[in-house]
């Protein structure tokens, strides 16, 4: 596709690791290998390694210094549950103006926190600027909650944060509120991106977005995964064969990741020397943008997470052909394909229940059911590239 540079896009994430920051690199390369002129910044970190079209955003040590005391202090809000109510402004709308023009820049948003402000995104448009933003999470429809679980305040403003204790709890209230009262203002300028069609549905029956489009695309792992396959494993008839399970999210403790029953799970393996090898991705030094060593070296995918989106971990196994064990819950659900990936039930989301799935795991799965998942998959995420692009020219248009 030809662009001839009649628009531009601007990705902005606070990290360029985790979902929303490989995300986002991974469209970023995608677009600019279509022919679009796209770029993509971060905070500057000292483990970006940045390709081509990437750029990092520089802070002062005191910004720096404030940036880590409010993040601290917000990861201890809540035990279950990560909060961003409040974010610093770094992208002031000068920058913004010095690194592009309104008439023909759209900026798509995935990661703002200590980056941006919601409130900030909206006043860029109302500055003339088309917006995108991918929801990754909820942290946007509910004021600063990044998984609802079974709470559904968001419907209703999330008046008294269950979660939240003291004068807190108005907190992401108050947030929704000033939110609300700016977004009708840029509503033609503005438009939400959903990575799966169950954060869709919850974003659409916010007291937020409930008038707002949200479009369904799901995430693109460019062109690098769909060019690998995770090589046969053959086992010595001798010998008992170990099943091989990996685990792929960046935190081994991760509460919503369920690193507490993987923990666990793990430790009774161990002690009852079960024929089962817990495998770890954050043990593996790689490549952001490449598939890694790690999914050469195992049979299944185990994700046991409590809230979820639509995790990039299982788009990557799906890709390679590597069956997944998963949490049937958020936007993983419509990922799993039956006779192939194993759900996890809530009833099931325990360390009894994980372990019983993996000791009745006898054999890898049939070429044909493995056909059957990929094509399924490439009808899921296969136009996500051109419906990025047919978004951002309709909205380039508008």
């Amino acid at each position: 596709m030809n662009n001839e540079q009649k628009w531009k896009v601007i990705h902005f994430s606070t990290g360029h690791e985790g979902g929303a920051g490989l995300a986002a690199r991974r469209l970023n390369a995608a677009l600019n290998a279509a022919g679009i002129s796209s770029t993509f910044w971060a905070l500057s970190n000292l483990n970006y390694r940045r390709n081509e079209h990437e750029f990092f955003i520089l802070r002062s040590n005191l910004i720096r210094f404030i940036s880590g005391i409010g993040g601290f202090i917000q990861s201890r809000l809540s035990q279950k549950v990560f909060f961003s109510l409040w974010s610093l402004n770094v992208l002031s709308i000068r920058r913004i103006n010095k690194m592009a023009n309104p008439e023909n820049t759209i900026l798509h948003f995935h990661n703002w926190f200590n980056l941006v402000s919601q409130n900030k995104i909206l006043q860029l448009s109302k500055q003339g600027f088309k917006i995108v933003l991918t929801l990754h999470d909820e942290r946007f429809i509910t004021g600063g909650c990044h998984y609802a679980y079974e709470c559904k305040g968001f419907q209703d403003k999330c008046q008294k944060c269950p979660e939240l204790s003291g004068i807190l709890k108005a907190f992401p209230t108050w947030n929704l509120r000033k939110t609300l009262k700016n977004v009708k203002e840029v509503s033609d300028s503005i438009v939400f991106v959903s990575p799966s069609r169950w954060l869709r549905h919850e974003a659409l029956s916010s007291s937020l977005l409930s008038d707002f489009p949200v479009v369904f695309i799901p995430n693109t792992l460019g062109s690098n995964y769909h060019q690998v396959s995770s090589p046969e494993k053959t086992h010595n008839p001798k010998e008992i064969p170990i099943l091989k399970v990996g685990v792929a999210s960046m935190s081994k403790k991760s509460y919503i990741k369920g690193g507490d029953l993987t923990a666990k799970v793990q430790e009774k393996i161990m002690l009852g020397q079960l024929p089962i090898e817990i495998i770890f991705l954050s043990d593996f030094d790689d490549n952001d943008q490449l598939p890694s060593a790690f999914w050469s070296h195992i049979d299944y995918l185990l994700v046991p997470s409590r809230a979820e989106n639509s995790p990039n971990v299982i788009h990557e196994a799906k890709s390679l052909g590597i069956p997944v064990i998963a949490s049937a819950l958020g936007g993983i659900s419509e990922l799993l394909t039956p006779n192939f990936d194993i759900p996890i039930t809530t009833q099931q989301l325990n360390v009894e229940g994980i372990l019983k799935i993996l000791l009745s795991i006898k054999s890898q799965q049939n070429q044909d059911l493995k056909n059957r998942m990929q094509v399924q998959f490439n009808e899921y995420v296969g136009q996500s590239v051109q419906s990025h692009i047919h978004l951002y020219e309709n909205l380039i248009q508008n």
